[in-house]
């Protein structure tokens, strides 16, 4: 018996490796076609910004102010025609999209919609939009995890890994930050630590940070100029109250790009494929007086790091991005908003440092720009984890992670007691078009989950189930491991088809149940939870934490019971 055992759990072993070996090789598949993705996406955009750049360089003001409006905005009309007639789940970001299709409410297994996604970027940030090139990046990647399982026919929760990870992986390649990639998708994509999760992701992201190293040079997304300055006193209250600062403004930038998405949703009678052109030709007109707004404003940022921009110059910039990229956004436009919330950090900070200087006081206003960086796109993303790491991959400022650690928590504290939520799950409401769907997603399920759950372990046997279901009477149990981590999900009906069938009572859960339940977040609104129960048809959800520990259940009528209030 015990040699019998012995060899089961060899065999067992065996297998597990077998399965370990074959995400990997899918993991580095998908980090190969998301680095080549992001690299081709990168290398466009800037060949067009410059071919473009360099006509008009020919012209005077005035024959640009002809010439130039009539570019942006024919690239306005190129994004708006193929994101709207043909793959209306390319607009805007894309990050708001995937997280969606991880949360089971979207698909992005169609090619046309990574081509779509591509060539409507590149038109519209290429001539100018003032927009970012790693929402669309995100949106390539996790189009690429997902053909990939969909070439090995994976389904559920094994697919959301090779999409989560072809995300993480453009994140890595369009910042030159793998850890940041991986943390991104850990911290704003799918809201929970998972080591399932985390090996594929990580080389997956791995695997595209170094082929776009490979392309593009080993060089950080930002070039700092040395810093020999000590963090002082001076500093440290300065990262305060720029922490503060940021707060407050990220939480108003975002509630900008609300206003600016409803505005152009009112526009009911014009046809959104031309929304994106009336944003390229007012782009058009501004960027012949400040080209620094174009794009998604990296090239500005470097020229404000090593000291080339005025302040008076400093301060109209910052003003005119603050309001010109909610405009553009809401047009619908292919494009992201993280680029131009790092551009918008790191001039607010460079104002800031500047005003304090003037006060007496005596910091780096590069390294100030720096840590600005982190504590607004902390404030508004409310991911001041990937905000850290990614501040200090993208500059190699691994010295100065301190303050800018102070800083993006500070920011994030403010944007949370203003009652902030982060602003791509915000944008996901805005893509829901039905009065229910809009009334669930302003409920969360910690409000109306069901705490009092009776859970089994997974070193239980059938027998214990047993009697269990004898006791409580309950159609779903979730199974525990002995960290009171969710490892799975057993019916009533399978431990009674277990003990009907007359298997060894004394056999695991493990062997039985399922080991990939459906799941939803404490923090996740209700119209996920809808979603997810209705797509996979089933009757219930088992809810997590963060570090994926049981919380409770939610069932389809604890959801009417929201509508019905």
């Amino acid at each position: 018996m015990k040699l019998g055992r012995k060899i089961f759990k060899q065999t067992e072993h065996f297998f597990e490796g077998i399965a370990r070996s074959k995400i990997i090789l899918q993991a580095i598949l998908v980090g190969l076609i998301s680095g080549v993705l992001v690299v081709l996406f990168k290398v466009s955009i800037n060949k067009l910004f410059n071919i473009i750049q360099n006509f008009l360089s020919q012209f005077d003001i005035m024959h640009k102010l002809l010439i130039f409006p009539i570019i942006t905005t024919i690239g306005g009309l190129i994004s708006g025609i193929l994101v709207f007639k043909f793959a209306p789940e390319t607009r805007g970001s894309g990050i708001p999209f995937v997280k969606m299709v991880l949360a089971r409410m979207g698909n992005i297994t169609r090619i046309r919609s990574i081509i779509v996604k591509f060539i409507a970027g590149v038109a519209g940030i290429g001539t100018g939009l003032s927009l970012g090139r790693e929402g669309p990046s995100v949106q390539l990647g996790a189009g690429a995890g997902a053909l990939v399982a969909k070439f090995f026919k994976m389904k559920g929760a094994n697919q959301g890994k090779l999409i989560a990870a072809g995300a993480g992986a453009a994140i890595g390649a369009t910042f030159n930050a793998p850890i940041a990639g991986t943390i991104f998708v850990l911290e704003e994509l799918v809201n929970k630590f998972s080591s399932s999760l985390l090996f594929p992701v990580l080389v997956a992201t791995v695997t595209a940070s170094s082929i776009a190293r490979y392309f593009l040079g080993n060089n950080p997304s930002f070039v700092i100029p040395q810093i020999t300055q000590h963090f002082t006193v001076d500093g440290v209250f300065i990262c305060i109250i720029l922490g503060v600062v940021s707060g407050f403004l990220g939480v108003l930038f975002a509630r900008v790009i609300y206003k600016n998405n409803v505005l152009f949703a009112e526009m009911n009678k014009i046809p959104n494929w031309i929304k994106p052109a009336i944003a390229g030709f007012v782009v058009g007109v501004i960027g012949v007086f400040l080209p620094y707004v174009l794009g998604s404003g990296n090239l500005s940022v470097d020229l404000l790091l090593a000291n080339k921009i005025s302040l008076s110059l400093v301060i109209v910039i910052f003003i005119v991005k603050f309001l010109l990229t909610p405009f553009c956004f809401g047009s619908g436009a292919a494009g992201g908003i993280f680029l131009p919330m790092l551009m918008l950090g790191a001039f607010l900070g460079y104002i800031v440092a500047f005003i304090f200087n003037n006060l007496g006081f005596n910091v780096d206003p590069v390294l100030i720009s720096m840590i600005g960086m982190g504590a607004f796109l902390s404030a508004v993303a409310r991911t001041p984890i990937t905000a850290v790491v990614m501040v200090f991959e993208m500059t190699s400022g691994y010295s100065h992670i301190l303050p800018i650690m102070l800083s993006a928590a500070i920011a994030d504290l403010i944007a949370e007691k203003l009652n902030h939520k982060p602003i791509y799950a915000e944008l996901i409401v805005n893509q829901v078009k039905s009065k229910e769907a809009k009334l669930l997603s302003g409920f969360l399920v910690k409000d109306y989950m069901n705490t009092d759950v009776k859970s089994l372990y997974v070193n239980q046997t059938i027998e214990d189930a047993g009697y269990y279901i004898k006791m409580y009477g309950y159609s779903y149990y979730p199974v525990l491991n002995e960290k009171q981590k969710l490892v799975g999900v057993i019916s009533k009906s399978d431990i009674e088809d277990a003990l009907f069938q007359g298997i060894n009572n004394k056999i695991e859960l493990n062997k039985i149940m399922n080991p990939s339940p459906v799941t939803i977040g404490v923090w996740e609104n209700l119209y996920i939870a809808y979603y997810r129960l209705h797509s996979n048809n089933i009757e219930i959800l088992v809810v997590t934490d963060n570090s994926n520990e049981l919380k409770g259940i939610i069932k389809r009528q604890d959801i009417n019971l929201a509508l019905n209030k």
